[in-house]
């Protein structure tokens, strides 16, 4: 029996020892790799502030902001070549207001960005198609189930457009906040008025779609505001957001490897590229909203 406790003893410790020793700090010494320039430019028809913004790649273990780009030329050319000139804020951020040349809402006209920056030229396209209204929203108070909070929940209600492959991207906002902020896994995406298209040409959103603006975790109070964005993609846009969102999911055992996704920016010459990343969008936008009373 005293030999057993010792074991005990000398094996207890072993596994003690062994605790503490997985506790060494190790230093990953990674290739820190080449900068790359990030564009961030989704622009809306409407007459907001619109912002493109520039960054650059940083190493995997920098614990600081992702550095900005200041110094670029950025500028997109409109109807009749109308250039609207977005201003460097010293910030990352460049910025146009539309009070001053108008709203790039040229619909069905396919405008084009010019950037300019390290002595490098970059160019890319986007059509302005349309949206359609959002016609109301209507809301209902549910009873607490599985996997969904006691609460209210609303839908958004807007039909897609006959004959058409459209593409669209729905943003939902619980007082004047994303639902589901710095979260690009769970984007609302929608091809005609379901998923995957799957023959919902001109068809109501479906309910899928319709019911996600509300963040079953979190539902809306009395007195909260619900409240809705719908905006047209071009279909590489949609691609683009599709792979954020399926490269924002792969998680798990089988996991593969993260890639950068494919970019609309080329070079000036219109050929391929691989100094810069991110994407260039123009959209149409509907809005509607809705307070819980």
């Amino acid at each position: 029996m005293k030999e057993l406790k010792v074991f005990r003893l000398l094996f207890i410790s072993f596994l003690i020892l062994s605790v503490v020793a997985c506790e060494d700090e190790i230093d990953l010494d990674l290739e820190e790799g080449r900068t790359q320039l990030v564009v961030d430019a989704f622009i809306t028809n409407d007459s907001n502030i619109q912002v493109i913004r520039l960054t650059t790649t940083a190493p995997y273990f920098l614990n600081e902001a992702t550095p900005t780009v200041s110094g670029a030329s950025v500028k997109i050319i409109g109807p009749a070549a109308v250039e609207y000139i977005f201003q460097d804020g010293g910030n990352g951020d460049y910025t146009y207001d539309p009070s001053t040349q108008g709203r790039l809402d040229s619909t069905n006209f396919t405008y084009r960005l010019e950037l300019s920056y390290n002595g490098e030229q970059y160019t890319a396209h986007s059509k302005l198609n349309p949206v359609p209204p959002i016609d109301s929203m209507t809301v209902a108070f549910e009873e607490e189930e599985l996997g969904s909070e006691e609460g209210y929940y609303t839908q958004f209600w807007a039909r897609d457009f006959v004959g058409t492959q459209d593409f669209y991207w729905i943003k939902a906002f619980k007082n004047g906040e994303p639902i589901r902020p710095d979260n690009p896994s769970s984007l609302i995406l929608s091809e005609d008025a379901a998923f995957g298209g799957n023959g919902a040409d001109g068809f109501v959103f479906i309910l899928p779609l319709r019911a996600a603006i509300t963040n079953s975790d979190e539902p809306f109070e009395i007195g909260d505001v619900s409240s809705v964005e719908l905006l047209s993609l071009n279909e590489d846009v949609f691609e683009y957001l599709d792979q954020v969102t399926i490269q924002a999911n792969n998680g798990g055992l089988f996991a593969t490897p993260p890639s950068n996704i494919r970019t609309n920016i080329r070079d000036i010459n219109g050929g391929l590229q691989d100094e810069v990343l991110g994407v260039f969008s123009l959209s149409s936008i509907s809005r509607n909203a809705i307070q819980i009373q």
